[in-house]
């Protein structure tokens, strides 16, 4: 299956987390690194809950995925739009600054044992 991943950078990012269209965010590093800090809202691809509720959500959610904020989150992520493609999602974004570039912009960032799990 040929997919196609759409870049958000930071300020892209902000400006998709306030529309009105429905969104899931999806930190794909490990549930350790989640838990040290994750972008308010954000769902860990690692969690057992994750797949399952990606096969519910609707056809114009936007699945918003990102990583460390490094060079090697590109196959990280590459890797989970494979999953989340394959289950019929079709538009599927990566922010390349990842929680380093959110961190260092001085946006908040969630500090919480547990995520939200919900879906904006």
């Amino acid at each position: 299956m040929e997919f196609k991943v759409q870049k958000l950078s930071t300020t892209q990012l902000k400006d998709r987390l306030k529309r009105d269209r429905p969104y899931m965010l999806v930190d794909v590093r490990e549930m350790e690194a989640f838990m040290k800090g994750h972008i308010p809202g954000a769902s860990n691809m690692h969690d057992g809950e994750v797949m399952p509720m990606v096969k519910k959500i609707s056809k114009g959610t936007d699945i918003i995925m990102y990583g460390p904020g490094s060079t090697g989150q590109s196959k990280l992520i590459n890797e989970a739009a494979e999953k989340f493609m394959g289950l019929g999602s079709s538009s599927v974004f990566a922010y390349d600054d990842g929680i380093k570039g959110w961190a260092d912009g001085g946006n908040s960032v969630d500090r919480s044992d547990i995520s939200d799990q919900t879906m904006t």
